[in-house]
C-alpha cells in the first residue's frame, strides 16, 4: 500500500509584482479561518483595498527578499521536499512513501496535491503542517482544505493530522543546532524569540475550557490548554533554551505581524524591542520559531524594518538569527518526524 506525507504550507505568491501579489490574496484574504468576520466585509476589504493599493505597495517589499529561484519559502520548501523524498527512498525503497508540498493560496495547491495522491493509489496520508505551533488560522485551515479533498475520494483515504510540531524533540533539536552555530550567546545583551502574532480574539475563541488569561496559564502544557497558540509559543521558547543552556533571564519572547483595529497577542516586538533600549539592551538577536524558512515577516519585517526601528532608538547591535531553510539538521528532522508519525505496515 502506497503511503504519503504532505507539507503543508499557506503560500506564497508566484512572482514579487502587484500582479503576483493579487493572485495570492484573492485566496488569503478570502479564508474564514484567517479573517473571522463577515463575509461581505472580508469579501469588501480583499476587493476594494487589499487587490487595488496593498498589494502593489508589498510588491516592492518582496522584491527585496526575492531569491534568483523565486520566493524564500518555496525555494525552501522544494529542497525539504526533493530531500525528504530521497531519504525515504534510500530506506524503505522508491514508490513506498511519496512526499508531496501543498498549499492554501498558492501552487501546489492542497486539492491539486491530493487528486495526485488518489490518482498514484495512496491510502494513508500524514498531514505535516509547516506551523510550528497550532493555531486555527494557519493549522485548521490547512486541515479543512485537506478535508475537503479528502471527501472527493472515491474512496477515504487515512488521515494522520500531525498537530503538535513544537513538541517534537526533533523539531527542538534542529533549532538548537542552528541558533549555537550561528550565535554566540556572550556577543549579545539579550535574546528576543519572535512569533507570528494572532488576533487575542482567535485565542479567546479557542478556549473552549476558559482557562486563558494570557499570562501564567502557559507556564506548563495541560489537556486544557493543549491547543492554545500562545501557550506553544512560550513552551517552544522553553524548550529551545533548555536545549542551549541558556540563562533565563537573558531570553524573552514577543510578537509581531499585527494587522487591523483588533488587540493582537503582546508584547508586540516593535514595543518590546523599543523597551529593551530604554532598559539599557544595545545589542540584541531575535529568533523566529514559529516559521520554518526565511519569508517577508522575517527577512523584510524583522531584518529590515524592525532592525531599523532598535538603531534609531539606540541600539548598536541587531542579529537576526536565520530560519531553518535548507538546513541538513532540519530536513533530517522532518523526515524522522515524518518516519515516526507514518503507522507502517511493511
Amino acid at each position: 500500500m502506497t503511503k504519503a506525507v504532505l507539507l503543508l504550507n499557506l503560500g506564497t505568491p508566484a512572482e514579487p509584482t502587484a500582479k503576483g501579489l493579487r493572485e495570492y490574496y484573492k485566496y488569503f484574504f478570502a479564508d474564514p479561518y484567517v479573517f473571522d468576520m463577515n463575509p461581505l466585509l472580508r469579501w469588501g476589504l480583499r476587493n476594494f483595498i487589499i487587490l487595488p493599493f496593498r498589494a502593489p505597495r508589498i510588491a516592492k517589499d518582496y522584491e527585496k527578499i526575492w531569491m534568483d529561484n523565486g520566493s524564500p519559502l518555496k525555494v525552501y520548501a522544494d529542497r525539504m521536499q526533493a530531500s525528504v523524498q530521497a531519504e525515504f527512498d534510500k530506506q524503505l525503497g522508491e514508490g513506498s512513501v511519496l512526499v508531496r508540498n501543498a498549499m492554501s493560496y498558492s501552487k501546489p495547491f492542497i486539492g491539486d496535491a491530493m487528486a495526485e495522491l488518489e490518482a498514484a493509489g495512496v491510502k494513508e496520508i500524514t498531514l505535516l503542517p509547516m506551523f510550528p505551533q497550532y493555531s486555527t488560522a494557519t493549522t485548521d485551515s490547512v486541515f479543512a482544505e485537506v478535508n475537503k479533498a479528502a471527501a472527493k475520494w472515491q474512496s477515504k483515504p487515512r488521515l494522520n493530522f500531525v498537530k503538535d510540531l513544537f513538541t517534537e524533540p526533533a523539531f527542538v533539536r534542529a533549532w538548537s543546532v542552528l541558533i549555537a552555530s550561528k550565535l554566540d550567546i556572550e556577543s549579545v545583551d539579550h535574546v528576543v524569540f519572535s512569533y507570528h502574532g494572532v488576533p487575542e480574539k482567535t485565542i479567546r475563541n479557542a478556549d473552549q475550557n476558559g482557562v486563558c488569561d494570557f499570562g501564567a496559564c502557559c507556564e506548563s502544557i495541560t489537556d486544557d490548554n493543549r491547543y492554545c497558540y500562545r501557550m506553544q509559543c512560550v513552551q517552544t521558547t522553553e524548550a529551545i533554551v533548555k536545549a542551549l543552556g541558556w540563562p533565563d533571564d537573558k531570553v524573552s519572547f514577543a510578537f509581531q505581524s499585527r494587522f487591523g483595529p483588533l488587540p493582537w497577542l503582546q508584547p508586540y516586538l516593535d514595543e518590546h524591542l523599543a523597551a529593551l533600549v530604554d532598559k539599557g539592551t544595545r545589542k540584541v538577536a531575535v529568533v523566529t520559531p514559529s516559521f520554518i524558512s526565511d519569508c517577508l515577516e522575517t527577512l523584510f519585517e524583522i531584518g529590515i524594518e524592525y532592525r531599523h526601528s532598535f538603531e534609531e532608538a539606540g541600539g548598536e547591535s541587531f542579529v537576526l538569527v536565520p530560519n531553518l531553510n535548507d538546513e541538513p539538521a532540519w530536513f533530517a528532522s522532518v523526515y524522522e518526524i515524518a518516519n515516526k508519525h507514518l503507522a507502517y505496515t511493511i
